[in-house]
């Protein structure tokens, strides 16, 4: 052995690593510990240990460990993330702010700091800020949202916070109660003007009921001014317009839409359709309403339009040409064999007509090993592994417009294969998978029953939300598990019959008034359901994602085929099958914490009979769906 301290470091630190990998994390530690006896400024080994301290909750330790490597290398983006990090998990919000930007200010495109402040910002309601804390937050929110590898789903939560829309809230029910314009109201008018305002409608879903309430409002009065050629009024809110249309595309035209305005907006799409100008705010005020590509005489003005206004340009590629090369692509996918089974066709076809969900931007994470991030959604449950899945074969079933397949490639060197029965679904995710130049992800035009002609058997099977919708889901499962390998892993998500109570009460109202499962059929739904008054039956409804846009609404409340399930029928099914159930996975970790507190001796949260005495006393832990890990055995 080499007397040289630099290689005997070396050498204790590569123990250290392999300790780590294997989870001996007393060991790793000791050894860490003695990389720094010889070296105290070995930044990896400090690194390292801060990592261990943050996984086994000793966060002072791990604040300590990071703060040390910033004073050797003050220069380290992913070291103050991890701070940022660590003080967000121990709620001091306003520290880990500060420590997020200070990685952003080093590296503006830090992957782990925009996700980790994405998360805050999704999960925490921030409160009691001064000056100082909203002017770095609206800083990182602005980070967040000009970054396209960043899903904003969610991260609406603390924008009313930052655009004063609590004053814009009073405000507006004093405007509504006096019957004054909006447009004369200057808190109003300033928000139509704000960048971050502009963004958010780009990006992400409003899921805001009295946002919806005001962007509607907005969009009547400026019908108005446009009707009254009062065009140079609204000239300045050209950004705005645009961002709405944005929106409007996002959420597939939900919004409510008076008389009026219908009339309007005919008279607008035969104007622009026999101008020989092209009207840049006309035309963006026309896409508030209804989609530019409804019209072939738009689309043949547009498509080679190149505008000085990057922003109206965006609105042509999403509108029109997005669309238009879904078409072309449409071609170019696979397909097993025609699909034959009625109720398969029945569900087709809804999702032909709404392709499920309509998403613009992806989460970019960093590719782990499948075994580390199973190990993460399954925890407290350790599992011993008989594979170490270092090429796994992916297959998503059910992978409807693709952003949970793309989820899926954070596996490392995985190899993902995506199934759908809706060709326009395949088409909308082939696209995405297109813009993000990922080459190890196909999909395949196929029913699960289907999929044994494959011939091939897979790792890692994912079917969330899909199998639930088939007319014999223990069939369908059946399926998957003989293309699963031996020992293989399962991801599963079925809907919870109590979570479901609610929905259950609304598609009674629905059947009683005769409402049919088509666009105008459902917009009528969702306007009994705002108006209502009875707030215990629909806050549920409300309050979710899923309420939002035409499609989201039409799987929620209108889906031609839905089983629900209880725990002890999952209980059942799994033990009938011979799968072994490895836990629930949760965003919010405050569920499993909560179990743990009523379980304490359910080490590894895996107790079904438990977690049926749990959703009793708390009806909601399931709202979305029951989300589950299985092995074969």
């Amino acid at each position: 052995m080499s007397s040289n301290p630099n290689f005997i470091a070396e050498e204790v630190f590569a123990r250290a690593i392999e300790s780590h990998k294997r989870n001996n994390l007393e060991i790793a530690l000791d050894l860490y510990n003695k990389v720094l006896k010889i070296n105290p400024n070995h930044l990896d080994s400090l690194n390292n240990m801060g990592v261990i301290f943050f996984d086994i909750e000793k966060y002072q330790k791990a604040i300590d460990c990071y703060k040390k490597v910033i004073q050797i290398n003050p220069n380290n983006a992913d070291v103050y993330s991890n701070l940022g990090t660590v003080f967000y998990k121990i709620k001091e919000h306003q520290k880990a702010l500060i420590y997020f930007d200070k990685a952003f200010q080093i590296d503006p495109n830090h992957i782990n700091s925009i996700n980790a402040v994405r998360d805050m910002f999704q999960k925490n309601k921030l409160t009691n800020l001064n000056k100082d804390d909203i002017f770095i937050i609206k800083k990182l929110y602005l980070l967040v949202f000009k970054n396209d590898f960043v899903d904003h789903a969610g991260v609406i939560l603390n924008t009313k916070l930052l655009l004063s829309i609590d004053e814009i809230n009073t405000e507006f029910h004093k405007t509504i109660n006096s019957n004054s314009p909006l447009f004369e109201n200057k808190i109003i008018l300033d928000l139509l003007k704000e960048d971050l305002f502009y963004l958010i409608l780009q990006h992400t879903l409003i899921t805001d009921r009295f946002l919806e309430k005001l962007l509607t409002k907005i969009r009547f009065e400026m019908h108005l001014l446009f009707n009254d050629n009062n065009i140079d009024i609204l000239e300045s809110y050209f950004y705005f317009i645009i961002s709405l249309a944005e929106q409007c595309w996002l959420n597939e035209y939900i919004f409510i839409q008076s008389e009026k305005e219908i009339n309007y907006v005919n008279l607008l799409k035969n104007k622009i359709e026999n101008d020989k100008k092209i009207n840049e705010l006309e035309i963006s005020f026309l896409a508030c309403f209804i989609p530019l590509n409804s019209s072939k005489v738009i689309i043949n003005k547009l498509l080679n339009y190149n505008s000085k206004n990057i922003l109206f340009n965006d609105l042509i590629t999403v509108q029109i040409k997005e669309p238009l090369r879904e078409i072309e692509l449409k071609k170019k996918i696979r397909f097993l064999d025609n699909i034959n089974d009625s109720t398969s066709n029945e569900v087709r076809k809804q999702y032909e007509e709404n392709p499920y969900p309509r998403w613009r931007n992806p989460t970019q994470n960093l590719n782990s090993s499948f075994s580390e991030i199973l190990k993460d959604e399954i925890k407290p449950n350790i599992i011993k592994f008989n594979n170490k899945f270092n090429k796994p074969n992916v297959l998503i079933a059910g992978c409807g417009t693709g952003i949970h397949t793309i989820s899926a490639n954070r596996y490392k060197n995985a190899n993902i294969l995506g199934v759908d029965l809706s060709l326009k679904s395949l088409s909308y995710a082939k696209r995405k998978i297109e813009e993000l130049n990922y080459t190890n992800i196909d999909f395949l035009h196929a029913d699960i029953l289907q999929l044994k002609m494959l011939n091939k058997k897979f790792d890692i099977i994912e079917s969330v939300g899909t199998l639930h919708h088939m007319k014999n889901p223990v069939q369908g499962l059946k399926i998957l598990i003989d293309i699963l390998e031996p020992h293989g892993f399962l991801k599963i998500g079925l809907y919870s019959k109590i979570a479901r109570q609610n929905i259950f009460k609304i598609r009674k109202i629905i059947k009683k008034k005769s409402l049919r499962n088509i666009s105008k059929d459902i917009k009528t739904c969702r306007e009994l359901i705002l108006n209502q008054s009875d707030e215990t039956l629909f806050e549920n409804i409300t309050n979710t994602r899923d309420f939002y846009s035409l499609s989201n609404v039409r799987d929620l409340l209108f889906n031609v085929q839905e089983h629900c399930f209880t725990v002890p029928q999952i209980s059942k099914i799994l033990k009938d099958l011979n799968l072994e159930f490895l836990g629930f996975n949760f965003s919010d970790p405050s569920i499993k914490s909560n179990f743990a507190k009523i379980f304490p001796d359910d080490l590894g949260n895996i107790s079904l009979d438990n977690w049926n005495q749990f959703e009793n006393r708390n009806p909601n832990t399931f709202f979305g769906m029951y989300i589950f890990w299985v092995r074969k055995l």
